[in-house]
């Protein structure tokens, strides 16, 4: 059914119901009402739909079994029960009585009665049943929190059916749970060479090379995703966010417009698409995308911190502390949040604050160099080299890299230490010669040192 002839099957069935009109719809349109509802989670609505069709059909056990499922979607295991029996009665030789049977006993933790019930079921069974009995092994397993039996049951589930949209959808969950990323990728190319439009599939597939850092096949299988299923809206996004990590900025705001043209905007679109337009250096274009995020979402902190960075790079210092204090009491775990209100404090003269600020968001992510490079040089332009050093000390504990080496020798060049500077630049050349740029970025006079140019040559 095409979505045109669904909207009018729903809006038509909607009205007659609000009007209390007695009606009758043939199989199929009961199973697309039901099918729709589900998908929206409109479970009281479902309800009202499966109930209409057991009474306008009521000698096919199809909608007592639809009644069944919608109750266990609706975690109500115990009304489904009683669903099944009146159900057996109809039909007692039904598989999908112990389908279902064993579904809501996997969902009420009993995983043994649970496969008792898969147990009973007859050894030849056609291919679309074999696939649902191997789903809902896999829903015990994934209970059980034995992934590895989970993915296999998985597989062979779509060994009989290449199409069944929920089971590979499960798929994925299995797979970031064993890492089995490679297998992964071999075997949803083998569903997309039998079934070369199953977007699904093609989603798994870029998921999966994206875990194995091949970005470009990701990137590709994503689009197809959503080339094969225009409505499949978690690819578009999922392949925006990869591009974004990426910093493919303008192929991230050609996937957000493409987004907004078939779907709606929200606050993280929008928000995606400012901090494109930051990293390409378009602020003015970027600001009210910022501020509408921030209108939809009042609580963005990540809004308010990149409100915070137009703030800065307009030279609006007070704006941009008003800003980044409110992403803070939003969220006071980010460390990028306090290193920015730092340094606009320290461009305010507030070197107290700023040094508050370093100090936490240091305490949050001590493992990140440039936190301390940004601190220490905070205290040596307030002439407090020793309190730079000390500062470097605490950072080595947690941190690795050659910038703090090349930041300690300007720290002991300001202290007055030259010995000591000397000989650890001789060693910091040795160990990283590459890196010694951020001497001259932190002190650009040493440039014109004649025992550091000295130096500079005889490792060069």
């Amino acid at each position: 059914m095409s979505n045109q002839a669904l909207i009018e099957l729903v809006t038509e069935f909607e009205a007659k119901m609000e009007q209390g009109e007695f009606f009758f719809l043939d199989q199929d349109a009961y199973r697309h009402l039901i099918d729709h509802y589900l998908n929206e989670e409109i479970f009281d609505r479902a309800m009202e739909v499966a109930e209409r069709a057991i009474d306008c059909h009521s000698y096919t056990v199809e909608f007592l079994l639809r009644k069944a499922e919608i109750l266990i979607q609706s975690n109500q295991e115990h009304p489904a029960f009683e669903v099944l029996i009146q159900a057996e009665k109809l039909a007692p030789n039904e598989p999908e009585i112990l389908l279902l049977r064993a579904q809501a006993l996997t969902y009420l933790g009993e995983h043994l009665a649970a496969h008792e019930q898969l147990n009973q079921l007859p050894e030849e069974l056609d291919a679309a049943t074999n696939a649902e009995l191997y789903f809902v092994r896999a829903l015990i397993y994934e209970h059980q929190d034995e992934y590895q039996s989970m993915f296999l049951a998985l597989k062979a589930a779509v060994s009989y059916d290449s199409e069944m949209r929920h089971c590979l959808e499960k798929l994925m969950c299995a797979v970031q749970h064993i890492r089995n990323y490679e297998e992964s990728v071999t075997l949803h190319e083998q569903i997309i060479d039998e079934n070369p439009y199953c977007s699904v599939a093609w989603y798994n597939l870029g998921l999966s090379q994206s875990y194995l850092g091949n970005y470009d096949e990701a990137l590709e299988a994503l689009e197809y995703a959503y080339l094969a299923d225009e409505s499949n809206e978690l690819a578009y996004r999922e392949r925006a966010d990869l591009a974004f990590e990426l910093q493919r900025y303008e192929l991230t705001l050609d996937i957000c417009e493409e987004i907004q043209t078939l779907f709606h905007t929200d606050g993280d679109l929008l928000l995606r698409q400012g901090q494109c337009l930051l990293r390409l250096g378009r602020v003015s274009t970027a600001k009210p995308l910022l501020m509408e995020a921030l209108r939809l979402e009042s609580h963005n902190d990540e809004a308010f911190y990149h409100l915070a960075e137009v703030a800065v790079a307009e030279e609006q210092w007070q704006l941009a502390i008003h800003f980044c204090s409110k992403a803070i009491e939003i969220d006071d775990n980010r460390e990028e949040y306090h290193a920015l209100i730092a340094a606009v404090y320290a461009q305010e003269g507030d070197y107290e604050l700023a040094e508050e600020h370093y100090d936490r968001a240091t305490e949050i992510a001590p493992e990140e160099v440039s936190l301390w490079l940004q601190y220490a040089v905070l205290l040596m332009e307030t002439d407090r080299a020793e309190a730079a050093l000390e500062i470097l000390d605490i950072a080595e504990e947690s941190a690795v890299g050659p910038e703090l080496s090349y930041c300690r020798i300007v720290c002991l060049f300001m202290a007055g230490d030259r010995q000591e500077a000397l000989l650890l630049l001789s060693e910091a050349l040795e160990e990283d010669y590459a890196a010694h740029d951020l001497l001259f970025t932190m002190a650009p006079d040493l440039k014109k040192d004649s025992e550091v140019a000295s130096l500079l040559k005889a490792y060069f």
